[in-house]
């Protein structure tokens, strides 16, 4: 696989997107049930992103497309992130 390979085939940007999307989601309920608020930016890493890609994809996925798909599932992380968080009001 080459970069643009994410393009080319949706079945891959959609599977990174369910990546970032559960990985928000545990994340919020994670926090949830700490009883700790879901406030700020989201606070995952690209290097997290890339784990989680990696740990989901059974063949080796060469470097450019472990790079698109993970942040196709960081972008998906932070909107389901920022669908439930609480702005930060401190400086």
């Amino acid at each position: 696989m080459v970069a643009g390979a994410v393009a080319a085939e949706p079945a891959l940007a959609s599977a990174a997107t369910a990546i970032g999307e559960a990985w928000a989601h545990e994340f919020v309920r994670s926090l949830r049930s700490q009883e700790r608020a879901v406030i700020g930016a989201w606070p995952g890493t690209m290097r997290e992103a890339r784990m989680r890609v990696r740990a989901a994809f059974t063949t080796k996925l060469d470097i450019q497309v472990l790079d698109e798909l993970a942040r196709v599932a960081n972008l998906a992380a932070r909107r389901g992130w920022n669908e439930v968080s609480e702005p930060d009001l401190e400086p």
